[in-house]
């Protein structure tokens, strides 16, 4: 019975350290990137689509990171949320054909037990890829919300 208890409690905690990762974001050594592509299918209806939930594992007075972003359409609108208030801490919006142009992002004042939406929003999109490189491994992306 000890056995079946101790196996659990591995599986429970192995769950939870999951809990902050997903397949299409990437950390190695001390960055964390965080990838999407919309096609001219995409619907902005269904926020698994054109949304990234990530979290940072500690509390940061400011976090940086690098992106580059492509588009073939008429527009893009790219937001970073805290998904609990919708608050928008960053966004940048671009217009017309885009050719693989680098930005950076600068967040402040994160917390670790709060929850944050990179959300691509495009009119008119034939394609749009973004590619955006946090300079840490704190910032883990996120299957499911938290709420």
């Amino acid at each position: 019975m000890k056995k079946i208890a101790v196996l659990f409690i591995m599986l429970v905690s192995i769950a939870g350290l999951m809990a902050c990762t997903n397949a299409s974001g990437t950390s190695r050594g001390d960055k964390t990137t965080i990838e999407m592509e919309l096609d001219k299918n995409y619907d902005d209806t269904d926020p698994f689509v054109n949304e990234k939930l990530f979290c940072v594992s500690e509390n940061l007075d400011a976090l940086a990171a690098e992106g580059t972003f492509e588009m073939d359409g008429e527009s893009v609108f790219l937001e970073v949320k805290d998904n609990k208030t919708n608050e928008v801490l960053w966004s940048n919006t671009w217009e017309e054909n885009v050719k693989s142009e680098p930005f950076s992002i600068s967040l402040h004042n994160l917390t670790k037990d709060n929850e944050y939406v990179l959300c691509l929003t495009g009119r008119k999109i034939n394609y749009a890829a973004i590619r955006i490189t946090f300079d840490t491994n704190i910032v883990q992306e996120r299957e499911k919300p938290l709420r």
